[in-house]
């Protein structure tokens, strides 16, 4: 067609042109804040079309820098940037860079990798199961969250999950603990209960944690007595946990372990037990 080449280069410069004020913008020409976000909304928005597709290797680029520069929010912009170009071929980037994204609240990321991964579910369990099997913890982690969101009730994968319950890395231990208290937990309710009870006696406090929360659904006697044992546990989070996973539970020695929790140290724990109790509490 007459004008076709032109057209499509008159395109791609548009889209460099969109790039490039990104670039300035998230270099600090454009200030961060509140409402930052609806600022960069129209230059983001202009790179999340497929015609955008010809800028993966720049974007992908953009991304890995700002994510070990640990700029969360360029980074973000970016990732979204990127899926809306993309679409499927963005996948392993966006698991890529989830990562190291542990120190932030995970929303925009999260949400752009919830996307792909509903709208391309075949890829995504090929790349998610990678990801359990990779010798980097972190990278175990990530696919452990994709396997609990994109399996619903642990219908196909809760065995390979389960499984992770014994993984060498603390980290990776704990994300088990709190997946199997999900609904993907109901994909072997019996096993979930032996592990998450088995994990409430951990070495490791933040495996620890995570399963001390995710049996406050559990109000079988077993469990009950296992959190009151729990009640005198070394770490505080984990006390502070087993007083609201105490909730709601008959039994002298329930209350007991309430009260002397009420009693506690550290003043979240004491709060929480109190709050429990139905006792005034003290802030």
């Amino acid at each position: 067609m007459p004008g076709s080449d032109e057209s499509v280069a008159a395109g791609r410069a548009e889209l460099l042109g969109a790039l490039s004020e990104l670039d300035v913008g998230l270099a600090g020409g454009i200030e961060r804040g509140h409402g930052a976000h609806r600022r960069f909304e129209p230059l983001v928005e202009r790179l999340r079309t497929p015609a955008a597709a010809f800028l993966r290797l720049e974007l992908e680029r953009r991304l890995a820098d700002y994510v070990e520069a640990n700029d969360s929010f360029a980074r973000d912009q970016i990732a979204h940037a990127l899926a809306g170009a993309c679409g499927e071929a963005a996948l392993p980037t966006l698991l890529r860079a989830s990562v190291s994204d542990r120190n932030d609240d995970r929303d925009t990321l999260q949400l752009d990798l919830l996307g792909l991964l509903s709208a391309w579910p075949e890829t995504a369990h090929h790349l998610l199961l990678g990801c359990v099997a990779s010798r980097d913890p972190g990278t175990r982690r990530v696919g452990i969250w994709g396997l609990s969101v994109t399996d619903f009730g642990g219908a196909k994968y809760f065995e390979l999950v389960a499984d992770a319950a014994s993984d060498p890395d603390s980290g990776v231990r704990a994300d088990v603990m709190s997946t199997l208290g999900s609904i993907f937990g109901v994909g072997d309710l019996p096993r979930a209960r032996v592990l998450l009870m088995a994990g409430a006696c951990d070495a490791v406090p933040e495996v620890r944690r995570a399963a001390v929360q995710a049996l406050g659904p559990a109000h079988d006697q077993t469990v009950t007595d296992l959190l009151v044992t729990r009640a005198e546990d070394t770490d505080h989070w984990v006390r502070f946990w087993v007083a609201w996973s105490l909730a709601h539970r008959p039994g002298p020695a329930v209350r007991t372990a309430l009260e002397r929790l009420a009693g506690d140290e550290d003043n979240d724990v004491r709060e929480a037990a109190r709050t429990v109790l139905g006792f005034p509490t003290t802030t």
